[in-house]
């Protein structure tokens, strides 16, 4: 597939402007360390004379080891005071570089974070943005066709001093030149429709009128699987409106004028239809046989999700890693994506790791003494927590997230996002993680062909056992010894919770089948309370306590003749 005039002239400013940027990086990844010292030194130099640099002595420092000393590892509540002040007065609190945009995300309290971001740094973000697209169009052929992405809203609301916040990537993509809007399928004004559902059904329109897609992108895949969902809940609706170019009567897509994006596909329309008819649903694959790749994340909790989204795919159809991506920064960028080298941003991000064991059994107090590990200090196939510093005011920040080193680049290791760090459960002592549950569940449902929709995991310290809530296709097969089987699985990974479970100190896992649409019921739940829908994403393993959906009212009743047995 040669992509025509237009993919020639993308390929060319992609690799006019990235790939020096690209040369640059493989150069810092032969030392990494000393690449990673240069910049902190930059950084703070640069906010030296801001309140928390002179707090901190930002001018004497001039290597790692004595920032460790100086700085105690933060978090968003101990920085929260200082980021609202500097943005409504304007008081050079954390850095000298006003921030221009603030990254929106939920936090572990019910206020949201607001993460600052300078104007350099968002030209950061675009540049390492542009780095990956250049590393896709070195790799592979998605960029030869259309473009399918799905990023968050450029502008949400706005600050009480006045600054927006939203999307960074958003922003980004609300920004491109002309060149690269074309090749988009979607404007960056439906990322803004405010109603949810008219959203999905937009953006589903949208991408059934366009045949000729070749890149499918957006952070989580879950969002990719409810897309799909969506249209097929509303295939008619979506037929119509290609056929006709017309969106739907009443959809709710706020001052956006939808029916410009239109124009009539009659012919596109019966062969969507012809597909629908032959199999009673459709798939990516049906609206998009070209298509050369998936970018998303891959790890950690989205595994899951990347198992529901790879049948709707062509046949064949790889799905790449995007990377460790956070509202904080962007910490990796793929540089091959068929080996998912994801490889530390040297240049926007000091890095600290600490190893996984030591950070969580160590109280508030042992971390803040903690010794921290360098780039070139961390093994291969270990796991740690992420501890960042950037230019737009973040200083020694636990990310609260786990890595795994799966490689290197020259000296430098690459990185695997794992889970959350409070994806860690513990009733007797088991400290039960997020990643063995889902491997637990995904390795026993696998070999019997099964798929599950929608599960969670959650820790019944009343009753000393845990609770599998499980939403499967309506075709099922026999769940006799589905608990029994994902409880033995649990000891196999976690060898506490095999000592927990001899000693009857832990019960046997239940295993509770859901109706049909909890997992989204769930969603709109978590969503309406203030979580960002495009970013959404669970915890699959929590304590049942914290959760506040209650699971209970969506098992069907042991007189249901439909509802089979998973005791």
């Amino acid at each position: 597939m040669s992509g025509g005039i237009g993919y020639l002239a993308l390929k060319t400013g992609l690799w006019a402007k990235s790939g020096r940027l690209y040369r640059d990086i493989l150069s810092d990844a032969r030392s990494p360390d000393a690449a990673s010292e240069a910049l902190l030194r930059r950084i703070l130099a640069q906010n030296a004379e801001t309140s928390f640099g002179q707090a901190h002595g930002f001018a004497r420092i001039q290597t790692a080891e004595q920032y460790r000393q100086a700085v105690p590892v933060q978090t968003y509540e101990s920085l929260r005071e200082l980021i609202e002040r500097q943005e409504l007065t304007g008081e050079r609190c954390l850095t000298a570089e006003q921030p221009v945009f603030y990254n929106r995300t939920s936090g572990t309290t019910a206020a949201p974070k607001n993460i600052p971001v300078t104007d350099s740094a968002l030209a950061r973000i675009g540049d390492l943005q542009r780095l990956t697209a250049y590393a896709m169009s070195r790799h592979t052929s998605v960029l030869t066709g259309k473009v399918f992405s799905i990023t968050g809203a450029a502008a949400e609301g706005a600050m009480p001093g006045g600054t927006p916040f939203g999307s960074a990537s958003g922003l980004l993509n609300a920004s491109q030149g002309r060149l690269v809007k074309r090749r988009y399928v979607l404007p960056a004004e439906v990322a803004g429709i405010a109603n949810h559902d008219a959203r999905y059904l937009l953006t589903g329109i949208l991408g059934a009128a366009e045949r000729a897609v070749t890149c499918l992108a957006t952070a989580n895949p879950s969002t990719l699987v409810r897309l799909m969902g969506v249209i097929n809940d509303n295939a008619g609706l979506v037929i119509d409106a290609v056929a006709k170019g017309r969106t739907p009567a009443g959809l709710d897509v706020g001052a956006m004028n939808a029916d410009t994006l239109l124009r009539p596909q009659p012919q596109r329309a019966t062969e969507l239809e012809e597909r629908h008819h032959a199999t009673g649903r459709l798939r990516y694959a049906d609206l998009w046989p070209q298509l050369a790749g998936v970018l998303t994340w891959t790890g950690g909790s989205c595994g899951v999700a990347v198992a529901n989204l790879r049948p709707l795919l062509p046949e064949n159809c790889p799905v790449f890693e995007l990377g460790y991506l956070a509202s904080e920064v962007t910490g990796t960028v793929n540089l091959n994506p068929h080996r998912a080298a994801c490889v530390p941003t040297l240049g926007n991000a000091f890095f600290e790791f600490a190893p996984s064991e030591e950070w969580e059994i160590a109280d508030r107090s042992q971390k803040q003494g903690a010794e921290l590990l360098s780039l070139e200090q961390l093994e291969e196939g270990r796991d740690y927590y992420v501890i960042v510093t950037t230019a737009s005011g973040l200083y020694r920040y636990d990310m609260s997230d786990i890595v795994r080193v799966n490689g290197c680049v020259q000296a430098t290791p690459t990185l695997a996002f794992v889970q959350k760090g409070k994806g860690i459960t513990s009733i007797t002592g088991e400290k039960l993680h997020e990643g063995q549950a889902i491997s637990a569940v995904t390795s026993v449902l696998g070999p019997r062909g099964l798929t599950p929709d929608f599960f969670i995991m959650l820790a019944d310290a009343d009753r000393a056992r845990y609770l599998l809530y499980l939403e499967v296709p309506a075709v099922q097969p026999p769940f006799s010894d589905l608990a029994r089987q994902i409880d033995e699985r649990l000891a196999e990974e976690n060898i506490e919770y095999k000592s927990k479970r001899a000693s009857s100190r832990l019960n046997q896992l239940a295993v509770k089948p859901v109706i049909a649409g909890t997992g989204d019921a769930f969603r709109r739940q978590l969503v309406a309370g203030g979580q960002r829908d495009v970013q959404f994403k669970y915890l699959h393993l929590q304590y049942r306590h914290q959760c506040a959906f209650d699971f209970e009212k969506r098992v069907p009743s042991a007189e249901d003749p439909a509802s089979p047995s998973c005791a």
